[in-house]
């Protein structure tokens, strides 16, 4: 009888890992329930970003939990891909992942940094803030919704490369919808500034995943 070799692949770091994103929701709500009520409605009004904009802006512990799970939640769907599409990297599974997640939190954390720079010396303070909030609270979301995408995708079945397409351009529609509200609110600011707008797309929005990409590979 011919003994066949069976490659089991283990998913303890994984269930660890979900844990954790777990404790991370928990604490987020245990730091102030009303406010994580109402984050939890981001979707469906905008409540939560009226409320909480002016008085906590981005320094707030709780933004401070969401922005780790975001991180957490953004780094395990994209290293998801890298198995799907079949991408070839010289790193083991849990290396491959922590390689993408501090890149990815390294780019997150610069691009904030940069936008506050900015900001200061351009005398935009308000405006700029007024944005980070917004879009940091949008992505804060929908990392969480992708918490229960990336369990199903682990622990029931590994989706065709259609799916995951799929799912990676409606993930890319809504981020678009979220700036573009946003673009819209201020239209006259950007009209006024549409060169700038231009140079501050390509080189902050679009550009820091192209690199996130080179960076993993």
């Amino acid at each position: 009888m011919e003994c066949i070799t069976r490659e089991i692949v283990t998913t303890n770091w994984l269930t660890i890992l979900f844990l954790i994103c777990l404790g991370l929701l928990v604490t987020a709500k245990g730091l102030n329930a009303l406010r994580f009520a109402d984050f939890m409605m981001l979707f469906s009004n905008n409540k939560y970003i009226i409320s909480y904009q002016k008085p906590n802006r981005l320094s707030s512990p709780f933004n401070a939990v969401l922005l780790v799970l975001q991180i957490a939640s953004v780094s395990l769907f994209l290293y998801l891909c890298f198995g799907i599409f079949e991408i070839e990297v010289a790193s083991s599974d849990v290396i491959l992942f922590f390689k993408i997640a501090i890149i990815y939190a390294v780019i997150v954390l610069c691009k904030l940094l940069v936008e506050k720079i900015i900001a200061t010396i351009f005398s935009i303070d308000d405006i700029v803030n007024e944005y980070l909030f917004y879009k940091v609270s949008y992505r804060n979301f929908m990392g969480i919704m992708l918490l229960p995408i990336n369990i199903v995708f682990i622990y029931t079945f590994q989706p065709s490369k259609i799916i995951f397409t799929v799912f990676l351009v409606l993930l890319l529609i809504l981020n678009i919808i979220v700036l573009i509200s946003f673009y819209r609110k201020n239209e006259t600011i950007i009209l006024n500034h549409l060169f700038y707008f231009i140079l501050y797309l390509c080189a902050l929005e679009i550009a820091p995943y192209f690199i996130l990409y080179k960076l993993i590979k």
